[in-house]
């Protein structure tokens, strides 16, 4: 079955605009969809049937699940052609690509703050696309910083000396083919 979200997991303001348009909710037997562009509003209880079964009204909501998300595409395609080298100097391209950033802007904040749980909801999808397969391995030599295991000794693990500890190793003898 598809994720569903009680709206006790919602944000209140969310939840006063629904209760403005379709009544009040209940916390009991209303729910919605994942993406939260359906809601399942209970009908009244005392035309429940026999064993007590819940019937909903299914009301579509505006989703700007879309909408961001192709939004934030056209974003990162006009910041990679920003970087070629035979648009470097075309200053029509970037008036045009400042527009699509301030419209991605302008709209990213107009949903975050209107839409606040669709907009959590569209940002840790992007979030688990960018960090998983979909975006390929890591493309820079500081995709972990400049220095990895500066973190390590921030958590107070000490770097160890390769070498040395080879030498002092009394169970493999270590040779290193690749060696240069």
């Amino acid at each position: 079955m598809a994720e569903i979200i009680k709206p006790k997991d919602l944000n209140s303001i969310f939840l006063k605009k629904i209760e403005d348009k379709h009544g009040k909710i209940n916390f009991k037997d209303d729910f919605f969809s994942g993406d939260l562009d359906t809601y399942y509003k209970a009908d009244d209880p005392s035309k429940r049937g026999e064993g007590g079964g819940i019937t909903h009204t299914i009301i579509k909501l505006p989703s700007f699940v879309e909408l961001f998300k192709n939004l934030d595409q056209a974003r990162n395609s006009a910041k990679t052609l920003t970087r070629n080298p035979e648009l470097k100097g075309d200053t029509e391209f970037t008036q045009q690509a400042d527009q699509i950033y301030q419209i991605f802007n302008s709209f990213r904040t107009f949903f975050r703050k209107n839409y606040p749980n669709q907009y959590s909801t569209v940002r840790n999808q992007i979030k688990e696309m960018t960090t998983t397969a979909a975006g390929g391995s890591y493309l820079t030599k500081y995709a972990f910083g400049k220095n990895p295991a500066s973190q390590y000794i921030k958590m107070g693990y000490k770097p160890v000396n390769q070498k040395t500890l080879r030498k002092k190793s009394k169970g493999i003898d270590y040779v290193d083919l690749y060696k240069k």
